[in-house]
């Protein structure tokens, strides 16, 4: 039998969620109407293009309006307040009505007798699953609307003003919500365009311990050159980049772009980028090699292995909820990338990680299996900030090519743009979908393909025959979009923000909601 007192204390908890997650949302939306000095005595809403504007005001009115219902529901239960909360503008009027709505659902009862334990039970009974909708709800609208103006911030014309960034830097609103981590990427992205940060120590690992543990790395098939240990009770993952300059010391322009990549990816960052906290590096001269060195947390149960190790190991088969999981994570990745500007380059199956998780945590035996939710994707050795110009590479290599836009492959003369990453995210998802590497979607494993255009047309053939039987209609329309660039923007921004929203919407929002169904 169902305990009352646990349904009662249930309803209470929700009254209490529902008063805690309006406070937070009228909160971050007064923050933005306040008035900065360092926006010239206007405020942060009134430095975004109009269309920007339009959109918060709707997020504003919709969350007005789910928490109306939300207090009203409330309110037949526990009082009878004189007003509620109104779809009225923005920031400064939702935090207003709502202290009047917690005072209607805490101390406007005073008027009517206090409740029945049966009549309590019997809302508990019947709105409770309603009210649990609600705050599921107002909790969603409310994570996109930080989403969404943390998004505005730093991938509007907004991002690219350093005051503007600083500010989000040190702003206590800013950093409650965690905007001052990608703030901070961002200024140190806009640095690293003039070679290494100098306000950053140097992150070369001159310390004569690492000797023992940094050693060379034997290729393995369909892998980047990785290596896990463990130092001190840490664990680690070693990434060798091959050097091809003198074998005694590494030159300068190399070492300040070595130096510049190792700080870029030191630098704090939200879980969501699927990057791992990069300790430092070292020149090994007599294995013509650069070292990244990657710290791994929390310490895995076992050793990694890259996504497209597995593509052929075809023993190595996810459910379709974790090809979806994977998906969305990768997905999000190169989404966050792209609002802070930053480009991958060289995003491809061999450089994404996979790490082992227990099972069944209470079970001594050693049950393991691949953790498909958390991909970590590394490989930056041709990543760079955005604008820097990329001649790119002449060598024709199907195993790198194929993940390479047709606009990417040979020598290319033009920059690397976002749309670029976009299509090797693309290829990626294609090969989760079909769980085949894309080396095998040709009978010569592409080996003699000239034509970049012939390679992305036979990529687009599989895409529309094969995926909407693996993995659904909606999937098969992501993988397409990002294929073929066509996302239907025009006329966008310098900084791509119709791209980037619209990749948003069309890929990284679909396929996250792909995951949660299955």
């Amino acid at each position: 039998m169902t305990d009352p007192v646990s349904l009662v204390g249930l309803s209470l908890a929700s009254v209490d969620a529902l008063i805690k997650l309006g406070e937070r949302t009228a909160e971050l939306i007064s923050d933005i109407h306040a008035f900065e000095n360092v926006y010239g005595g206007k405020s942060l809403f009134d430095q975004f293009d109009p269309d920007i504007q339009q959109q918060i005001d709707l997020f504003c009115i919709e969350l007005c309006s789910i928490l109306s219902e939300g207090v009203r529901l409330l309110d037949n239960r526990y009082g009878t307040s004189k007003e509620s909360p109104s779809s009225s503008f923005l920031g400064l009027p939702l935090v207003r009505n709502h202290s009047i709505s917690s005072a209607s659902s805490q101390g406007s009862s005073k008027g009517r007798s206090s409740p029945s334990l049966p009549g309590l039970l019997r809302w508990s009974l019947r709105d409770k699953k309603r009210l649990e909708t609600i705050i599921r709800t107002f909790k969603d609208r409310n994570y996109r609307l930080k989403t969404n103006i943390e998004f505005w911030c730093l991938a509007s014309q907004l991002g690219v003003l350093p005051n503007h960034l600083m500010h989000l830097q040190t702003d206590e609103s800013s950093r409650r919500l965690g905007f001052h981590k990608d703030a901070t990427l961002r200024l140190h992205l806009e640095v690293a365009e003039e070679g290494s940060d100098e306000t950053i120590e140097s992150l070369e690992l001159l310390d004569p311990s690492w000797d023992l543990y940094l050693k060379c790395i034997k290729p393995v098939d369909h892998q980047g050159l990785f290596a896990m240990f463990t130092k001190d009770g840490t664990s680690y993952i070693q990434e060798n980049h091959p050097y091809d300059g003198d074998m005694e010391n590494i030159d300068s322009r190399s070492r300040d772009r070595v130096e510049s990549l190792a700080k870029l990816l030191h630098q704090p960052k939200e879980h969501v980028f699927r990057i791992l906290h990069c300790v430092g590096w070292r020149y090994m001269a007599h294995e013509s090699s650069i070292a990244f060195v990657f710290e791994v947390q929390p310490r895995p149960d076992g050793g990694s292995v890259s996504l497209q190790r597995l593509l052929f190991e075809t023993k190595h088969r996810p459910e379709l909820g974790e090809k979806f999981r994977l998906a969305f994570g990768l997905s999000k990745c190169i989404a966050r990338m792209h609002m802070v500007q930053w480009l991958h380059k060289s995003f491809r199956s061999d450089n994404i990680l996979l790490l082992p998780h227990q099972i069944d945590k209470d079970s001594h035996d050693s049950n393991l299996a691949v953790n498909y939710s958390e991909p970590w994707v590394l490989g930056f050795e041709l990543s760079r900030p955005e604008p820097y110009f990329s001649a790119g590479q002449s060598d024709f290599e199907p195993k790198r090519d194929i993940y390479r836009h047709p606009d990417r492959q040979g020598q290319p003369t033009d920059v690397f743009k976002k749309i670029h990453d976009i299509y090797a995210l693309g290829v990626v998802l294609l090969e989760i979908g079909l769980w085949e590497p894309a080396l095998k979607l040709e009978t010569n494993m592409f080996s003699k393909a000239k034509n970049p255009h012939a390679v992305q047309a036979q990529l687009i053939k599989h895409a529309e025959k094969r995926l909407e039987h693996r993995v659904g209609r909606r999937y098969k329309d992501v993988v397409l979009k990002c294929l073929t660039g066509d996302f239907d923007v025009e006329n966008d921004t310098k900084e791509d923000l119709k791209l980037q929203q619209a990749f948003q919407q069309q890929v990284v929002d679909v396929i996250e909601m792909a995951a949660s169904y299955v």
